[in-house]
């Protein structure tokens, strides 16, 4: 029987990985033992008594929590959730924490457990290949749970061939239907209203942005090795990423979407053990739509800088300010993309340098970072 970890137990895709864990096949065959949420104790101690856990991380520190609980090992703070995974060596796990706090999950896990099925994007995103290296070196398998990646890299198995080109397929999101003129004053409701997907308010945000397929082309650039990459819309998201290779082959992958397909694929891997409900294909539709740039511009600017890790950093850092600002009332909707793009040029001129080449070290990850999201809160502050 494996073992399993998640990072982020508490969230969208540790969630729909409990329910996976609760299936037949995977009851029988992974045991989880440990987990971690940013603050939500009550929702941990329910894990905790259901799954007899080893070890639990709260990142948010709270007083009066014992540092044991029903035989469970409680780690708190900002360093906690590396300390639980360590602390429960596990065959496998899930980073399922959101943002750029995963980065430091991942490497982790890469240090104690043999495989990393990666939910969170900004680990590749923002460090370039520093952690794809890292794992190579240690011989840690990486199978990315993000339904495109996951797509693409099942389309890949058996392939020794390089595909000339990978499409990444979109919904448009949950305001895909607005006039352009009319979406500055989309308000955070409508926003998070996602047509087909359910997912957490940041990623829901990014959707209707596109930033967040932005970060998939990045993603996906060094998850693959391959640089040609487009987008088309898909509205239903019933074809979740398009593979083409050099003889005009298109190898395309579909399925109804759910998030706890890929989740499923990533922990029982290289074997299919999760039963799911099946599109009828007699009454489905494959349909695409170009991208409209003037409406995602930020899908525009991802482009224009893929390649390069510490713009990808900054991109994905300045986002990250603005959605929490957008979510909060403090800027429009529109004014996410002005946000990145800003920080994006400041942080070109700051590091004029040193653009272009891979991070060497953690250190610099997070300095990137930290640079960066001081730069878009100073944009914030003066766009009011």
């Amino acid at each position: 029987m494996k073992t399993l970890f998640i990072a982020g137990i508490s969230g969208s895709i540790g969630e729909q990985a409990l329910e996976v864990l609760n299936t037949e096949w995977f009851k029988e065959n992974v045991k989880l033992i440990g987990g971690s949420v940013y603050s939500n104790w009550n929702k941990l101690k329910i894990d905790i008594d259901k799954y007899k856990l080893k070890a639990v991380a709260i990142v948010n520190a709270q007083q009066n929590l014992p540092n044991d609980y029903n035989d469970c090992k409680i780690f708190q703070g900002e360093d906690s959730v590396e300390k639980a995974i360590q602390y429960c060596d596990s065959d496998i796990s899930l980073i399922a924490t959101s943002g750029f706090s995963g980065l430091k999950h991942t490497i982790s896990a890469i240090n104690f457990s043999e495989r990393i099925c990666l939910a969170n994007k900004e680990s590749i995103v923002c460090g370039g290949n520093y952690v794809l290296n890292l794992a190579k070196k240690f011989k840690k398998l990486i199978i990315p749970v993000d339904s495109e990646h996951s797509a693409i890299y099942q389309l890949l198995l058996g392939e020794v061939t390089i595909p000339e080109k990978i499409i990444l397929t979109a919904s448009g999101g949950s305001v895909r239907d607005i006039p352009i003129d009319s979406l500055e004053n989309v308000t955070p409701k409508e926003v998070l209203n996602h047509p087909v997907w359910s997912m957490g308010a940041r990623i829901t945000v990014d959707s209707a942005t596109m930033v967040n397929k932005g970060l998939e082309v990045f993603e996906a650039y060094h998850l693959f090795g391959v640089k040609n990459i487009d987008v088309l819309i898909n509205r239903d998201s019933h074809v979740h990423s398009i593979v083409q290779f050099s003889d005009g082959v298109f190898k395309m992958h579909f399925g109804l979407p759910n998030m706890k397909v890929p989740i499923a694929f990533s922990i029982s891997y290289p074997e299919r053990k999760f039963n799911f409900n099946k599109p009828l294909l007699s009454n489905t539709k494959i349909e695409f739509q170009k991208v409209d740039y003037n409406r995602y511009p930020s899908l525009q600017l991802a482009f224009n800088i893929l390649g390069n890790p510490i713009l990808q950093n900054a991109f994905n850092a300045a986002d990250e300010v603005a959605v929490e600002s957008f979510l909060s009332g403090g800027i429009k909707f529109t004014d996410i993309y002005y946000i990145i793009y800003k920080t994006i040029n400041k942080i070109q001129q700051e590091f004029s340098n040193s653009t272009g080449r891979e991070f060497i070290s953690l250190e610099e990850i997070l300095e990137v970072d930290k640079i960066s999201r001081t730069i878009a809160k100073q944009f914030i502050l003066q766009s009011r």
